[in-house]
């Protein structure tokens, strides 16, 4: 699924790193970035921290097409540019999608300009080219970037009238249905569904066996991998000398709250991390800690990877990358399955990544024809290599359907969700991880925690 190389665990640690999400909208010029570009496209609400240039005109956009043909592939031509990061493997195999694209559109020529670091931590350059009105063509997007984007100056592109033009072409009934309501914005599609990343569940199988547990994989194809096989399976593991029964880390909170049926914020952006399932399930990870199960989870995105890898932690809880990454570093048996059922739901959080093309765009028609050929089933294929694809076609080819741990996987991404996306970027995870420090730390209850929680993402929102 990821074979990963240390390049690009680097770079996906520090996407994925509690701390980057929360200490991203801190940053300096993330904010004079906002604040410019939401001023370049006329917003009156720019942020009040920074002042923005009063006079950076709107830059022009670009019109969805109106024809009802799309042009042969020899007639597109022309260049394009491609904002997306990439490091050892994922870099190459970003190549072969460039690579397979001009296969197939030979006349159009691509720049792809690789980022120095991630989506994340360069997002605030982004935005500073859509202010200045160079923004590139094709970009990888991520989870809110896609809301906030649009929603604040309409900066990506509709592509609705694309998708209805080439629609026998694209049969968007192949994507996973949940990848592509990650791509839409009050209704409106702003990008093509890429990849997709789902929180499983790694498991040391050769502790598992010397404790006497039933495999978790052979659980979950039988419908028995649950809270009390969760819990029975983090006490066996301990009692048979394992140091902690499971680790994970605190800015999977929503994940946490994901797995019983609770949810963060509804779609009207109120807070709900106070009500439902959400305390008890917060409550649940917190006596983990409490009663010595589980290390602290206020570390940095990846952590406790090394604890699973030297055999501290029998299990740990996170996205399914690290798979490749501990191949060949470790002297036991280990595997991935789904996350357990709470409260008779079984769900977790999705990591979306969506393609999609600038508003501002002088050639979309090569940016919409490059953003469809690398999502197609052949393109995805190639993408499987380092990611999840997002077609069901591509999983079947890349082998997706004969791999336990995949099938597993996939099973998520099945029963995947997402906290309603907002144009404040990080600022509900920044809200809540304050509040739900406390609760890590045992000097807040889950229902304070959560109340807190609750007043701090309403704030964050107002």
């Amino acid at each position: 699924m990821m074979r990963l190389n240390r390049e690009r665990e680097i770079i996906r640690r520090a996407r994925l790193a509690g701390m980057s999400r929360r200490e991203f909208i801190r940053l300096g010029g993330t904010v004079a970035a906002a604040a410019a570009f939401l001023a370049a496209c006329g917003d009156d609400a720019a942020p009040t921290t920074t002042a923005a240039p009063a006079t950076t005109a709107a830059p022009a956009t670009t019109a969805a097409p109106t024809t009802t043909a799309a042009p042969d592939s020899d007639e597109i031509g022309g260049e394009i540019t491609l904002w997306a990061w990439g490091a050892g493997l994922e870099g190459e195999v970003i190549q072969q999608r460039i690579d397979y694209f001009n296969s197939k559109y030979p006349n159009v020529t691509v720049n792809w300009e690789p980022l120095a670091a991630n989506g994340y931590e360069e997002y605030p350059q982004l935005l500073a080219r859509f202010a200045a009105g160079n923004a590139p063509d094709v970009m990888r997007m991520l989870n809110f970037q896609l809301t906030q984007l649009t929603a604040e100056g309409e900066a990506l592109l509709q592509i609705d009238d694309y998708i209805a033009r080439d629609a026998e072409e694209l049969d968007m009934g192949d994507f996973i249905p949940t990848t592509v309501e990650g791509t839409l914005v009050n209704g409106k599609a702003y990008g093509m569904p890429d990849n997709t990343e789902p929180y499983v569940i790694y498991y040391n199988r050769d502790a598992f066996t010397a404790a006497g547990l039933e495999d978790p994989q052979v659980l979950f194809q039988n419908g028995e991998w649950n809270e009390e096989a969760f819990t029975n399976s983090i006490d066996a593991l301990i009692g048979n000398g394992m140091r902690f029964g499971v680790s994970f880390e605190s800015w999977n909170y929503d994940t946490f709250c994901f797995m019983g049926g609770g949810t963060i914020i509804n779609e009207a952006l109120e807070p709900t991390i106070h009500q439902g399932a959400s305390p008890q399930m917060l409550g649940y990870f917190a006596k983990l800690i409490e009663d010595g199960k589980s290390p602290s989870p206020v570390v940095a995105g990846g952590t406790h990877v090394e604890a699973f890898r030297n055999q501290q932690t029998g299990m740990y809880l996170m996205g399914p990358w690290w798979y490749g990454a501990l191949a060949g570093t470790v002297d036991f048996d280990y595997d991935v399955t789904a996350l357990p059922s709470f409260n008779g739901v079984r769900a977790g959080k999705l990591e979306l990544g969506t393609i999609s093309i600038s508003s501002q765009s002088e050639n979309p028609e090569a940016a919409w024809a490059f953003t469809k050929t690398i999502t197609d089933t052949r393109g995805l294929e190639i993408w499987s290599q380092v990611a999840t694809p997002t077609r069901r076609s591509s999983l079947e080819i890349a082998g997706f359907n004969d791999v336990q741990w995949k099938k597993d996987a996939v099973a998520m991404v099945e029963a995947g969700t997402w906290t309603p996306f907002t144009t404040e970027g990080f600022a509900v995870d920044t809200a809540a991880g304050a509040a739900l420090d406390l609760l890590w730390a045992g000097e807040a209850t889950a229902e304070e925690a959560t109340q807190d929680a609750a007043n701090r993402i309403a704030e964050a929102l107002a």
